[in-house]
């Protein structure tokens, strides 16, 4: 139940907490605090429905109605993990690559399913006199490509040690964009997570839930 590298980062207002490398059985908790609470309500689970007709009769829709905006997004780059939340019957189980922006009333458990695994969030400071809900978006990267963020003006926070034009960044630190478009390395895949200085849509991280529901990548259990 170990995890071999913690590390913990901060870049203008957005702070870093990246476990990597954790054993079978690693846990950590999250509570954060949030500056305002914005539900998924029953006219954003009709843009799904609407998108998904087939599938929705199965979507965990009870489930999602106690879900509010998150200004962390919480990524799960390798292995599989668990969620349980105090007061609630479901357990959530994330398959590698998953990513979150939602959160539910009350502490969270994380548990490490398998090792190897790795878990990074990223977000506002939660200890800041204003928390903003700022869009995100997470890149999976493998080998040379060319990459061109959604704004100069963006935050990117690689998983893996990278090289963006002839810059390094390291996995978990945080680095202002600061072209427009080059050629982004990763030494292993992973992902790089990219926080613009825009206001995040319910509607598009919703889309985006369902999107790993439907492909399996997050489950809802009962306990």
């Amino acid at each position: 139940m170990h995890c071999e590298l913690t590390i913990r980062d901060t870049f203008e207002n957005l702070t870093v907490l990246y476990y990597k490398g954790c054993g079978a059985g690693f846990k950590f908790f999250g509570d954060d605090p949030e500056e305002y609470r914005h539900y998924i309500k029953q006219e954003h689970l009709d843009l799904v429905k609407d998108m998904f007709e087939r599938e929705y009769k199965d979507y965990p829709v009870e489930f999602m109605l106690r879900f509010y905006m998150h200004s962390r997004c919480l990524v799960f780059p390798n292995g599989v993990w668990m969620s349980e939340t105090a007061k609630y019957p479901q357990y959530l189980r994330y398959r590698p690559g998953s990513n979150l922006s939602f959160r539910v009333s009350g502490v969270t458990r994380f548990t490490a399913l398998t090792n190897d695994a790795s878990a990074i969030c990223i977000g506002a400071d939660p200890d800041a006199d204003e928390i903003p809900l700022l869009r995100r978006l997470v890149h999976k990267c493998e080998g040379s490509s060319m990459f061109m963020p959604l704004s100069e003006q963006s935050i990117l926070v690689p998983t893996e040690n990278c090289t963006w034009g002839k810059k390094d960044i390291e996995a978990g630190q945080p680095r202002r964009a600061f072209t427009d478009f080059d050629e982004l390395v990763f030494e292993k895949p992973g992902y790089l997570i990219e926080f613009v200085n825009e206001e995040m849509t319910l509607e598009e991280e919703l889309l985006n839930y369902a999107h790993q529901w439907l492909s399996k990548d997050i489950e809802v259990f009962e306990r």
